[in-house]
């Protein structure tokens, strides 16, 4: 692992409880360092919706917490919410996006298939589509994609 994703990785665990106590999940953050500049971005969720409240709230939770764990006066910060149709990365994403539909390309059947998740255990994931659950090893899925088309289905 390298320094710069190891600085990522500890940003992440200071950053990640604070949002989580107003309520907002961290989904991912970025740091990188040009010169003197030091910029941040992070992707948050709140399951009430993610609007510019969120976005402002997140911001003005981490910018003095960034200023001390950084140690840089002014850090650029762009907090963004995860976008509606949000390529699941990790499997703690699934867990946030849990009762969510999304579209998955199967590696081995090569298909795209929709349905909500209902739960994630272990590797596998469980999904609804018409009434019917089925599980999905997490190690097949090829992509995965929150669909806001089949919202409501």
């Amino acid at each position: 692992m390298t320094e710069s994703m190891q600085e990522q990785e500890k940003l992440f665990s200071e950053i990640e409880p604070l949002l989580a106590g107003v309520g907002l999940d961290l989904l991912e953050l970025t740091l990188s360092r040009r010169g003197k500049e030091t910029h941040v971005r992070a992707v948050i969720y709140s399951p009430a919706g993610t609007g510019t409240d969120q976005c402002v709230t997140a911001h003005r939770l981490m910018y003095p917490r960034l200023q001390v764990v950084l140690g840089v006066q002014e850090p650029f910060i762009e907090v963004a919410s995860p976008g509606i149709d949000r390529t699941l990365k990790t499997r703690r994403e699934w867990e946030i996006f849990k009762g969510k539909t999304v579209r998955i390309l199967d590696r081995e059947g090569g298909e795209w298939i929709h349905g909500k998740i209902v739960s994630v255990e272990g590797d596998r994931v469980t999904l609804a589509n018409a009434g019917s659950e089925f599980v999905v090893e997490l190690a097949r899925i090829a992509k995965a994609r929150l669909d806001s088309s089949r919202e409501g289905d």
